[in-house]
Formats: structure tokens, C-alpha cells, sequence
């Protein structure tokens, strides 16, 4: 015996404020402007390193392991680095609570999918793994 679920009624009021969405948004933009600057500051202060280390010799191509070494001791590219990685998670968070968002409103708009037939099989993909 196989449960038969009736289509869901969508809401009429959006359950997710938009006051909410907006903050989200704004706070996306402000993290993509610091993501930005953040890596234009650590490419220009990595540029001043291989220009520095150059002088002296030190390149990926000739000896890579004193590059690697002082890159590693180097705090000012750690720091730039580190808000690199900083507003790149802060995008990806506000990025992805927004699809989130935005894939749930589309889920249960009326008109995004629709109610199924209750004989049909959603989206067909059983009759794929059906022998014969």
C-alpha cells in the first residue's frame, strides 16, 4: 500500500521576510567589495615579494624551497591572505543562503513545478531503472 500525498497549498504570505533578503543581499555585496580589496592587497604586496626576492635570486623557477620558505615566514602575506580566505567564506555563506532562498521559493511557488499526476512518475527517472 503506497501513501498518496496531495499537493501541498502554497503559502500566500512569503514566509521569508523581505527585509531579511535585503540585509543578505547588501551584506553579499559588501562581502564581494572586501573580498576585492583584500585580494588586490595581498596581490600587490605577494608582487612586492617575488620583486624583493628576485633581487636576491629567490624565484619558484630557480629555488623553491627558500621561496616557499620565506613566503612562509612572511606575516604581512599571511595576514592579507588570511582576509582573503575571511571574505571568501563570508561570500560563499551569504551566496549560499540566498540560492537557498531563492531554490525554496521556487520549490513551493504554484506555478515552478506544479502538481503531479498521481499516476506519472516524477520526472520519469523510474521508468529508467525499470528491466524491460
Amino acid at each position: 500500500m503506497s501513501a498518496v500525498s496531495l499537493p501541498r497549498q502554497a503559502r500566500t504570505t512569503p514566509s521569508v521576510p523581505a527585509t531579511y533578503v535585503r540585509h543578505l543581499r547588501s551584506r553579499l555585496l559588501e562581502a564581494e567589495a572586501g573580498l576585492t580589496a583584500m585580494t588586490e592587497r595581498y596581490d600587490r604586496t605577494k608582487a612586492r615579494f617575488d620583486r624583493c626576492y628576485a633581487r636576491r635570486g629567490i624565484t619558484p623557477d630557480t629555488d623553491i624551497v627558500n621561496y616557499i620558505n620565506a613566503k612562509s615566514m612572511n606575516p604581512e602575506l599571511a595576514f592579507w591572505y588570511a582576509k582573503v580566505e575571511h571574505f571568501q567564506r563570508e561570500v560563499a555563506a551569504y551566496g549560499a543562503a540566498l540560492t537557498g532562498l531563492d531554490a525554496a521559493r521556487r520549490m513551493l511557488a504554484d506555478d515552478a513545478y506544479g502538481a503531479q499526476e498521481y499516476g506519472r512518475p516524477r520526472g520519469g527517472r523510474r521508468a529508467l531503472n525499470r528491466v524491460g
